[in-house]
């Protein structure tokens, strides 16, 4: 049967930009539908957690975006005439690239995302609306308009076009929750009086709180309890209140109202149709979760994708929900927990806002040790994923037990300097910390060629990932599986499961990858682990 392309994705947000990149990394053939006509010059999303910078590091944007936004801001909370200080700009989080929340407008990202797409060949097609589709066993036909109405046959849809999708609508898939009774604005304001620059501010009253957020443009970004208008008399009155007159605005560039809502997809599949970012979950602001949940999604969604349009098992396919749909009812409870702490008329959390706020902020700001707790839950470098889902094995309590996201460290291995950029956006990674079976290894990597990257690193990783002799990791930086044993069956068997032996994304050279491999190992059974030995440094194999 012949295709117009293996994935539409409808919606050229962060969600589906990174689905796309992430499927397009994976040799599928992707086109990204989006009905508006040009990128948008403003949207709400800001803050970028660590989590979110690792994945956009591996698909190749980190640099850019980071280029463009703010890293080393400081935050101060005025609450009751005094003024408590911390950093976001330093978070306390070793394990991590990015110990700090960067702070780049929703269109920068989207920017460097488009520019990577178009790297690869793929254009945004601006102007093309999806007004329906059907699907079958094999195909998905979707209805698009785009000057006139024609029909793109594709292998998979998803949808990634936000609270109000059509793709969720056309599937069917109910969307459950409520919108919330209190209403926020969002607006940028240029030059603000009486406001330390660059540093983000937040102003506590009984009745809410009002943030002040840097731009990396020299503007503003003010969010706060939803006045009883829209207009920027109504907004400079809000102002004034929050902060005793204090704080002057002159010009407001842009002003949304809104009312959040929390909602959660019943499915976030049904059949060839996929939902990612607002369109499988929508909650409140707080926390700055939105745009950060809705990549991590599609990182998920993007790599399982390209397995299964190569030969992978579409069992894979039905792990996606499984992982990404729980996080998102976390996600939703907790944001759901801060904005009621933030903006809720409730008499209790008025009163706590009036007499807690300033212990708690004072206890929690200046320990940059206690911050990184909070950090580390927000953000997502403690999302694990459990027992059900990729792995045979029970759930591990090790640090690199099965279902945690690799540990990220600064080494001196393989010609890079930290450990996750050895993490290989197309492939898995298998990296070697102690003594396995050579035989094994060849094994391995005869049978996978196409989907598996080696690296042999020195003893002096283990104290960094704990008492393993290998570990594999998923293309999304997760760990698949991991063992104390030189045997490799484990991570044989998961590959034959999840990959098969039917993908091929290019031609290989095997008996040159086994040539290479051989010349790389001991004479020995197994390979050594002392970095000393150079018969026993695998390096950066790239078999694909």
């Amino acid at each position: 049967m012949s295709f117009d392309s293996d994935l539409v994705v409808v919606g050229a947000g962060p969600s589906g930009l990174t689905l796309a990149v992430q499927a397009s990394m994976m040799g599928a053939e992707v086109r990204v539908l989006e009905r508006r006509t040009e990128p948008r010059a403003w949207a709400p999303a800001l803050a970028i957690h660590p989590r979110t910078m690792e994945i956009l590091r591996t698909l190749g944007v980190s640099d850019a975006v980071v280029s463009r936004g703010l890293t080393r801001v400081d935050l101060q909370v005025h609450v009751r005439g005094s003024v408590v200080e911390g950093s976001l700009g330093d978070l306390r989080l070793p394990s991590t690239e990015y110990p700090f929340i960067l702070f780049a407008p929703q269109p920068v990202v989207e920017a460097a995302l488009r520019e990577r797409l178009a790297s690869m060949g793929v254009d945004v097609e601006w102007g093309s609306e999806l007004v329906g589709f059907e699907q079958s066993e094999e195909e998905v036909l979707c209805r698009v308009v785009a000057g006139g109405k024609r029909t793109i046959r594709t292998r998979y849809l998803a949808g990634c076009d936000g609270a109000e999708s059509t793709v969720r609508i056309g599937a069917g898939i109910p969307f459950r929750g409520r919108s919330y009774r209190e209403s926020i604005v969002i607006a940028d304001a240029g030059p603000i009086t009486n406001l330390e620059t660059g540093i983000a501010h937040a102003f506590l009253r009984d009745r809410g709180i009002m943030f002040f957020f840097p731009l990396p443009t020299g503007s503003w970004r003010l969010i706060g309890p939803g006045p009883s208008g829209d207009s920027p008399s109504e907004v400079r009155k809000l102002v004034d209140r929050h902060t005793n007159g204090a704080v002057g605005v002159r010009d407001l560039e842009w002003i949304r109202v809104i009312t959040p809502q929390h909602r959660l997809a019943r499915s976030y599949r049904s059949g060839r149709v996929f939902l990612a970012g607002d369109a499988a979950h929508v909650h409140s602001p707080a926390g700055a979760q939105g745009m950060n949940t809705g990549i991590q999604d599609a990182v998920n969604l993007g790599w399982k994708l390209g397995l299964a349009l190569h030969g992978g098992p579409e069992s894979l396919l039905e792990t996606y929900e499984i992982e990404r749909r729980r996080i998102a009812r976390q996600v939703v409870a907790l944001t759901g927990l801060a904005y009621a702490l933030e903006v809720s008329d409730f008499a209790p959390l008025r009163w706590g806002r009036r007499w807690a706020a300033q212990p708690v902020a004072g206890l929690l700001l200046p320990h940059p040790l206690l911050l990184s707790i909070v950090a580390r839950l927000v953000s997502g470098l403690d999302t694990r994923y459990g027992t059900g889902a990729l792995d045979h094995d029970r759930v591990s309590r090790r640090r690199c037990g099965a279902g945690r996201r690799l540990p990220d460290a600064a080494i001196d291995d393989a010609g890079v300097s930290r450990l996750h950029h050895l993490i290989d956006a197309r492939a898995f990674t298998l990296a070697v910390t102690g003594r396995v079976d050579r035989t094994g290894l060849e094994r391995l990597s005869r049978r996978h060629p196409h989907a598996l990257t080696v690296h042999n690193l020195s003893a002096a990783m283990v104290k960094r990932l704990g008492p393993v002799n290998w570990v594999l990791v998923r293309p999304d930086g997760y760990i698949a599986t991991s063992s104390t044993s030189p045997d490799l069956g484990r991570a044989g068997r998961y590959l034959d499961r999840w990959i098969g032996e039917s993908v091929s994304r290019s031609q290989v050279d095997v008996v040159g990858v086994e040539q290479q491999l051989r010349s790389s190992l001991t004479m020995s059974d197994d390979v050594s682990k002392d970095p000393k030995d150079p018969s026993a440094h695998v390096g950066d194999i790239r078999l694909a």
